[in-house]
């Protein structure tokens, strides 16, 4: 008697246990489906690599050409007259803000000031880093090495974006050397971005 108490016990357990799990797969079957990538999209920051370039105008530039302050080319024999690609920092943070970060890498035409928004106060600068610099005609500078651009209003398709004013530079070079008073333009491309 006492075997067949047990069994009757052992099927009622799996009876409960049987109904528990099918509560949980009811459940299951009843909430929304959530896709695991889906779920942490809506979470935290997302960075991509863009191109992105800050340019002296040509009727500025005493190279007369473009001068790009993101190519580290150094006149005479190798100007920064092209913009470079994939250079650039895009984070897209979770409440949609865009946060550009753009390399300042010329130390020949070295940026000394940089204003805190564009000309038309379209964009606006978030961070500027400096750093000192051994310049060869003008002694030892301080000089803009990286600049962040809030550029959420914007598609960045690669056309100028916002012109800068007033900027300062220092040409290091011994034919136009000595402090500059040129605008700077920002141009980015973040259509094609890569992770």
């Amino acid at each position: 008697m006492e075997n067949f108490n047990e069994v009757n016990l052992s099927r009622r357990n799996f009876v409960k246990g049987v109904l528990a799990a099918s509560g949980a797969v009811a459940l299951a079957a009843a909430a929304p489906a959530v896709k695991p990538f889906e779920a942490f999209a809506a979470e935290g920051d997302k960075t991509y690599t863009v191109t992105a370039n800050l340019y002296v105008d040509s009727t500025d530039s005493p190279i007369k050409q473009n001068a790009y302050v993101t190519n580290s080319g150094k006149p005479p024999l190798h100007k920064p007259t092209s913009p470079v690609s994939d250079n650039a920092t895009l984070v897209v943070k979770a409440d949609g803000t865009k946060l550009l970060t753009v390399p300042i890498v010329n130390t020949t035409f070295g940026v000394t000031s940089f204003p805190w928004a564009s000309k038309d106060g379209s964009v606006v600068v978030t961070d500027q880093v400096t750093e000192g610099w051994n310049t060869t005609w003008g002694g030892s500078l301080t000089r803009v090495s990286s600049i962040t651009f809030d550029i959420t209003k914007f598609s960045a398709d690669g056309s100028t974006i916002a012109t800068f004013t007033p900027c300062a530079e220092f040409a290091d070079f011994l034919l136009y050397k000595g402090a500059k008073d040129w605008d700077l333009h920002l141009v980015a491309d973040c259509t094609s971005i890569s992770a």
